[in-house]
């Protein structure tokens, strides 16, 4: 029962998930008392008409920002007068992450005690944890030539306009995920991340020397300028607040996801430049027992329309030019059937919405 162990932290966060779910039916603000001194929130004029305008809800609650510090995010929350104010929703979500971080201290505090009782109650709950999570395989080294245009742009250096966002919030957070976990699960809210030792040393090796050096490359030269965003890098990766991380400080803090693509082009417009890629249109299948009626219908017919051929191959052939080369039939008639599919409810598209979703779609088409 290592507290540190990927075992202890997935059952500490499922844990947090199922009363985050309770809390959510049935809140009830006197039981997180007896964790948390919660007072109202007493803001008011300009100040609560801020933060109205930030969370697009009223402020109910407050709590000592020393308290909480290390559960929530500093860069984006509001501080005053030594008190984070917090709507009824990030009051469950603080709650539930320091409730985490308490249980988290106690496994600690009783770990070698655990230990040395050998109990074998203990291994039947921890094999029974492994089948809430799912190791995502390391990918191979990162490749730019994959990178979407806006990573590329950060990669190599920005100017001082969008520099902090550039490096240490769109960089920092996709070269991580597209290196130790490139796939489609991790936007998942209910999937949790099983990463090994070895992939958290190759955040710390491989990937904080990159972010580093594209740091470098803005001008001016972003930590050099800026040492504190280092550590704001570090936190970014889920190490905490810390200058100096290891291997033990994976999970102090959330793992940020990259931004999508709408954040990106809000925040940091100078980097958006979508090329053809970001512009492809993903096709599947919607209404399976449509599409496999129609099929069947013509297996008995004998003769298939194109739209049924497409139907058969939408599934490995899922752009329009992989169905023209498949097919052998202009792009233009494949699109032409495809916008027939849709309008019948059978096929839908999706487009590319965030840069790790590109990176995952490009290396899986090569």
């Amino acid at each position: 029962l290592s507290p540190d162990s990927q075992k202890c932290i997935n059952s500490i966060n499922i844990l947090k998930q199922t009363i985050q779910k309770r809390l959510e039916k049935n809140p009830d603000i006197s039981d997180m008392k007896e964790l948390i001194d919660i007072q109202p929130s007493d803001l008011t004029g300009e100040d609560l008409y801020r933060m109205k305008s930030l969370k697009n809800a009223p402020p109910e609650f407050m709590v000592r920002w020393y308290d909480v510090y290390d559960v929530v995010d500093p860069i984006s929350e509001y501080i005053f007068r030594g008190n984070l104010h917090l709507t009824k929703y990030e009051l469950m979500s603080v709650y539930v992450d320091l409730l985490g971080k308490k249980i988290h201290m106690y496994i600690s505090s009783i770990s070698e005690a655990v230990k040395k009782a050998n109990h074998p109650v203990h291994k039947k709950i921890f094999d029974s944890i492994k089948f809430y999570s799912a190791p995502i395989k390391t990918s191979e080294k990162l490749s730019s030539t994959d990178f979407p245009p806006c990573v590329n742009a950060a990669f190599n250096g920005v100017s001082a306009g969008t520099r902090n966002y550039a490096i240490t919030v769109l960089l920092t957070s996709f070269l991580s995920y597209a290196r130790v976990s490139p796939s489609p699960k991790v936007f998942d809210r209910d999937f949790n991340i099983e990463l090994q030792e070895k992939e958290i040393e190759i955040l710390l090796k491989e990937i904080i020397p990159m972010i580093f050096e594209a740091g470098e490359r803005c001008d001016p030269p972003l930590f050099k300028d800026q040492p504190i965003e280092r550590e704001n890098v570090f936190y970014h990766l889920g190490f905490g607040l810390t200058s100096s991380p290891s291997v033990r400080d994976f999970g102090r803090s959330k793992w940020y996801l990259p931004p999508n693509c709408s954040k990106i082009r809000e925040n940091a417009p100078s980097l958006c430049h979508p090329d053809e890629f970001c512009r492809k249109k993903f096709y599947q299948i919607t209404d399976k027992e449509k599409a496999s009626n129609l099929i069947k219908a013509a297996e008995k017919r004998g003769k298939k329309s194109l739209g049924e051929k497409i139907l058969e191959i939408i599934e490995k052939h899922n752009t329009v030019e992989k169905m023209s080369s498949a097919l052998n039939v202009s792009e233009r008639e494949i699109e032409k059937q495809l916008n027939v599919l849709i309008k019948n409810n059978i096929v839908g598209y999706r487009g590319i919405t965030n840069p790790l979703m590109y990176y995952i779609r490009k290396k899986k088409s090569l």
